[in-house]
């Protein structure tokens, strides 16, 4: 249904979907790439401190303090990291602070849909680089395409693919002058982070997030690191108070405990690994090899892939008109589950 009040642009825009809006507890989720495991030493240390939380006052506007905490963890300054509710918020501010009306943004797919989406928003105009077959950088069309856009944002580990791209390609990207976001939501399953780039290079920002080996999606925490330029000029449109005082809260835990996220990466790369392999071993799909904490593969026939598993209480990842599906890497359980019904569906073609 339409208002009157409507901008044009909403006419072909839909609601962001991904299905994680699921209440039946005994489906198997492995859509969303959550972690399967909650850190219980969070939870205590909230419950142990919740009715002493100032929770009848605002925050500190600028989160000061919890930028300063994240960036003592990653060897940065506070002026160089900016917190949202979510990585999402990162987006929409970078979208609000440096895409004006035209500007070309860049946007190698597929990955994220949200990126074309909040450019649209902000009135520019996403340009769609096909990856290459194997879902590697088109990294020629993309320097070609450079000379003439603003932007670029990567996804790294990309999501859906799970690729990683090389260091030398995100240089060479750089090395162009256009403004480069890298998402990193997946980079803590993976051996590589561009981080240490921003020695070198002030028209890079990254984007990181609590929601992935954290374990934390539930309380949309996320933040970017960036020059204290940039940092400055999205600080200007950001909304005020914009972090509440819980979701803060377990940010600085979550640094504290640091040790559950190494833990439960590597306990995510173990079961990747399994994953990757048995899935290699079915015949009728061809799964894509990973550097984040899901496996993209393709099939012929997806959507009775997906229907099929639903049937058996596992939710995985589907995208219309798509020859590939994902599957979110779970505890060591889910994931035998997953390939026993997974063999069992083909068997029974």
């Amino acid at each position: 249904m339409k208002s009157k009040f409507d901008r044009d642009l909403l006419d072909t825009l839909e609601p962001y979907s991904s299905e994680v809006s699921v209440s039946d507890t005994n489906i198997i989720r492995l859509h969303a790439n959550e972690l399967p495991w909650k850190n219980e030493a969070i939870l205590w240390t909230l419950h142990e401190n919740i009715l002493e939380m100032p929770i009848n006052r605002y925050p500190e506007v600028t989160n000061s303090y919890i930028r300063g905490r994240i960036a003592d963890y990653l060897g940065f300054e506070k002026e160089n990291v900016l917190v949202g509710n979510g990585s999402d918020e990162i987006i929409d501010t970078i979208g609000k602070a440096f895409i004006s009306t035209l500007d070309k943004v860049l946007i190698p797919a597929p990955t994220f849909s949200l990126y074309s989406v909040i450019t649209r928003i902000y009135s520019g105009l996403p340009i769609v680089l096909p990856l290459n077959l194997d879902y590697t950088l088109p990294l020629e069309n993309i320097l070609s395409e450079s000379k003439n856009a603003k932007m670029i944002i990567i996804c790294s580990p990309n999501n859906p693919t799970g690729v990683q791209y090389s260091e030398k390609e995100i240089k060479e990207i750089l090395d162009t002058g256009i403004l480069v976001i890298l998402d990193e939501a997946y980079s803590e399953f993976s051996d590589q982070s561009g981080l240490h780039l921003l020695d070198h290079y002030d028209n890079l920002i990254v984007m990181k997030t609590f929601s992935k080996a954290f374990g934390l999606a539930g309380f949309r925490t996320g933040y970017c690191v960036s020059s204290e330029t940039l940092v400055e000029s999205m600080s200007k449109v950001i909304l005020p108070y914009n972090m509440n005082t819980i979701s803060m809260s377990v940010i600085d835990l979550a640094i504290k405990h640091e040790d559950f996220m190494k833990v439960s990466v590597r306990k995510i790369k173990e079961n990747r690994k399994y994953l990757y392999g048995s899935m290699q071993e079915i015949k009728g799909i061809n799964p894509i090899p990973s550097s984040a904490n899901f496996i993209l593969f393709e099939a012929e026939d997806p959507k009775m892939i997906y229907q099929e598993l639903l049937k058996r209480g596992i939710l995985i990842r589907y995208f219309e008109g798509k020859k590939y599906l994902r599957v979110t890497v779970g505890s060591y359980e889910e994931c035998v589950k997953f390939i026993t019904n997974l063999r069992e569906i083909f068997d029974g073609c």
